[in-house]
């Protein structure tokens, strides 16, 4: 199967499984709930369906005359439902839909109950939408969505991209291959029980099972004579004329007419019925009781005796208990394949950054320091900006698709701007450049929404802050914040020579000021930070946020480490990604866990480039591994992190990589993608 029609038979499937799940749902729960009504029906309500042995029952019409005076208000009759020489009540409904249970050998009211009442009559509610005009239009209609576009379309899918060898059925991974090993399992069963169940929710479905046996449609029910002053049949007469053909039957259903020339219907089950809707069909003049039809069930069409296995299947009695338990295994594997699928979109959807974006005007470009403008940016209309944390950055859309993040360095509680800083590098890539080249004051941008990889602790007792550079803007909103709130906290801004440190003037006229000390690396050497003296003893009530270069990021976390600074205490977000690329680098494979397919990545390409290459599209921004716009979870395989992103606990799990700029350590990597 190729890759692009396989794609689209993968949307298909998930988003069908989107919109229809909850009804999908819903009918399988109630149908599971269904299987073994025959069996416990009888259990649950005992004293109106079970009497004691009776070998002499009393006459249909004395039944129905003590079921009228229980239920008064009932209506005409219109059905009646017999178990003969069983320990069974006797069934009797009026036009009110209320069944009326009957002892059929005292003639006493053994209870009554709504055709859709009780446990199960409200399963069967539900399970066929009665509850909804044209409710079997919308079942049927939804059980053929199922059977066409999830368990065929599911099936295509799940065979082109099959396992090829065995994996790690841990973690992550488990939902994933239960949802597809389900899939697999069930969908026999659960294709029979939708093909079974749509000949009663559409006519046409039904008349084509008749159409392709060769045999004939069911005829219309063939009318009474009303004799004029002729009354008619009394409801035993009609139920001794049905004993007279099939002595031996064991279940009865007789649908009395409604109008004046309707015949009475008559379905009848004898004791060596294949089957628990083996139907014997009898029809009887109203009136005179003559024979208008009579078919045994040996004597049905093909098309019938199909039919008639299709009611029986679809309810689960064929088979005996082995069947039922089938049945009951389908139907509860689609709230487990909802679970599944619906959780493995929500963490694909989980994955994808937001992209709404903003349209803002830069109000005012300064010069901080050397090589480094600060940016001012508002809304053209005046109004309020999303709200931002400390550490936020944000994604700045340029010119020939260049996007890049400048992390916030104003105080978050203002609303109306947002400003960042911009170091023009000498081995920019396009993005510095474009920054102090080409934008002006006026100039409109497109920004995305603020997002914090780097936020401040709120339970932090203390908290130390260590800039290098540029990386001092998101540094600085942290200590806005820090300081408004009036917590304890230092920072220590390096920098190369007073010339080149941006934001002195704020922070000198800061409410904070006092706690910020500059070090600089140019002059003298009591000028330069001192790592060692300053984090030599550490304080387990105190949290370190950093940033800045790889180089001095590196040096502050090593620094802290070797003096016993726990993980959880440092905080770090690098300033530019420490890609690396090595002689030592070799080709490596990737497998996509959603459709089984392997792409080899060729020593001089990410996992990125060649997987969009294939067609396969992964959100990136930054393509450093800076942003972690495009965290990808593993499933299999140990990563080479090549990022600046994740930390060192996360790189341990080894269960996410940014596969911008991060390769292999193992042969195969198993994406969750």
């Amino acid at each position: 199967m190729s890759p692009p029609f396989r794609h689209h038979v993968l949307q298909f499937h998930r988003w069908a499984g989107l919109i229809l799940g909850v009804v999908l749902v819903l009918i399988a729960v109630t149908g599971a709930g269904m299987v073994f009504r025959p069996q416990l029906d009888p259990v649950i309500n005992r004293d109106q369906f079970t009497i004691a042995a009776c070998h002499a029952s009393l006459s249909l019409d004395t039944l129905i005359s003590n079921a009228r005076a229980a239920n008064p208000s009932g209506g005409a009759l219109t059905y009646i439902r017999l178990y003969p020489d069983t320990n069974a009540a006797t069934r009797i409904r009026f036009s009110d839909d209320q069944w009326v249970n009957m002892n059929p050998c005292s003639g006493a009211l053994l209870g009554q109950d709504d055709r859709y009442g009780g446990l199960f009559g409200t399963l069967a509610l539900l399970h066929s939408f009665h509850f909804a005009k044209n409710g079997h239009v919308i079942a049927g209609t939804v059980t053929l969505a199922f059977a066409i576009m999830l368990i065929l379309g599911g099936f295509v899918v799940w065979w082109s991209g099959k396992p090829r060898s065995g994996r790690n059925l841990s973690g992550r991974t488990f939902p994933q291959h239960l949802h597809k090993t389900t899939a697999l399992y069930a969908s026999l069963i659960l294709l029979t029980s939708a093909l079974t169940g749509l000949p009663q929710a559409f006519k046409w479905y039904r008349h084509s099972i008749y159409l392709l046996t060769g045999s004939p449609l069911p005829a219309p029910m063939s009318p009474s004579v009303a004799p004029a002053g002729v009354r008619r049949l009394s409801a035993e007469a009609v139920w001794q004329h049905a004993r007279s053909l099939m002595p031996q039957a064991r279940q009865a259903q007789i649908h009395f007419a409604e109008k004046p020339d309707d015949s009475v219907d008559i379905r009848l089950i004898g004791s060596d019925a294949p089957h628990a809707q083996a139907f014997s069909y009898l029809e009887l003049d109203s009136y005179t009781g003559k024979v208008l039809r009579f078919t045994p069930y040996a004597k049905n069409s093909l098309g019938e005796k199909i039919y008639l296995w299709t009611l029986s299947i679809h309810y689960g009695w064929v088979g005996g208990l082995f069947g039922q338990l089938l049945l009951l295994a389908g139907a509860l594997s689609v709230p487990v394949l909802a679970y599944t699928g619906i959780g493995s979109f929500l963490r694909r959807k989980s994955k994808q950054p937001a992209n709404k974006k903003l349209l803002l005007r830069l109000r005012k470009k300064t010069v901080e320091a050397e090589g480094i403008c600060s940016f001012e940016l508002v809304d053209p209309a005046g109004k309020k900006l999303p709200p931002f944390n400390p550490g936020s950055h944000i994604d700045v859309y340029l010119r020939t698709g260049l996007v890049r993040q400048y992390s916030l360095c104003n105080d978050p509680r203002e609303r109306r701007r947002y400003l960042i800083g911009v170091l023009r590098t000498q081995d920019s890539r396009g993005g510095s450049q474009a920054m102090h080249d080409d934008l002006e004051e006026g100039s409109v941008l497109e920004i995305g929404i603020p997002r914090n990889h780097f936020p401040l602790v709120s339970a932090a007792k203390r908290s130390l802050l260590i800039a290098g550079g540029i990386g001092v803007t998101p540094i600085l909103s942290m200590a806005e914040q820090l300081a408004s709130r009036g917590a304890d906290f230092s920072m220590h801004y390096c920098s190369r020579s007073l010339l080149h440190t941006a934001f002195l003037n704020r922070i000198k006229s800061a409410i904070y000021a006092q706690r910020v000390t500059f070090h600089f690396s140019e002059g003298a050497l009591s000028q330069r930070l001192n790592l060692q003296t300053l984090l030599s003893d550490p304080d387990p009530a105190t949290h370190l946020y950093v940033c800045g270069p790889v180089g001095f990021m590196d040096a502050v976390i090593d620094t802290a480490k070797k003096n016993g600074w726990s993980n959880e205490r440092l905080h770090r977000e690098y300033f530019a990604g420490g890609i690396s690329n090595s002689d030592r680098d070799v080709e490596f494979d990737v497998k996509l866990a959603s459709t089984g397919r392997v792409y080899r990545i060729a020593k001089d390409k990410s996992i990125v480039a060649t997987l969009s290459e294939a067609g396969i599209s992964i959100p990136t921004s930054c393509e450093r591994g800076v942003c972690g716009t495009c965290l990808t979870r593993v499933l299999n395989g140990e990563p080479d992190h090549r990022d600046s992103y994740l930390s060192e606990e996360d790189r341990m799990k080894n269960d996410l990589l940014l596969p911008c700029c991060s390769r292999a350590n193992s042969a195969m990597l198993v994406l969750d993608l």
